[in-house]
Order: structure tokens, then C-alpha cells, then sequence
């Protein structure tokens, strides 16, 4: 009997392991998910501001040149 408890206690003990873990790459998963989210938006904004800047100097260099 006392190796039948071995088993079922070393068992648990896996299996305690193996949720734990799983939770953890779950919410690393999550998380990463949402910085690449993040990532990309920042990306965009980035991108039309530099358009923005680019659209200026074009209507500035116009209208400092005679």
C-alpha cells in the first residue's frame, strides 16, 4: 500500500507541476500577444508621423523657394 501512495502522491505532485506550467506559458502567451498588439500600433502612429514630417518639409521647402 505504501507504494501504491508513492505513486498516487508523485502523480499529484506532476500533475500540480505540469498545470502550474501551463498557466504560465498561458499568460505569457497573453502577454506577449498584447506587446506585439502594442508593437504594431506604435509602428503605425510612427509611420504616419514621419509621413506628416515628410509632407511638411515638401510645403516648407515650396514655399521658402521663390
Amino acid at each position: 500500500m505504501l507504494q501504491m501512495s508513492k505513486l498516487l502522491n508523485s502523480r499529484d505532485k506532476w500533475k500540480n507541476k505540469a498545470t502550474e506550467r501551463a498557466a504560465e506559458l498561458r499568460e505569457l502567451r497573453k502577454t506577449q500577444k498584447r506587446h506585439l498588439k502594442k508593437i504594431a500600433e506604435l509602428k503605425r502612429n510612427n509611420c504616419q508621423l514621419e509621413q506628416l514630417v515628410e509632407a511638411k518639409k515638401t510645403l516648407l521647402s515650396s514655399i521658402s523657394q521663390p
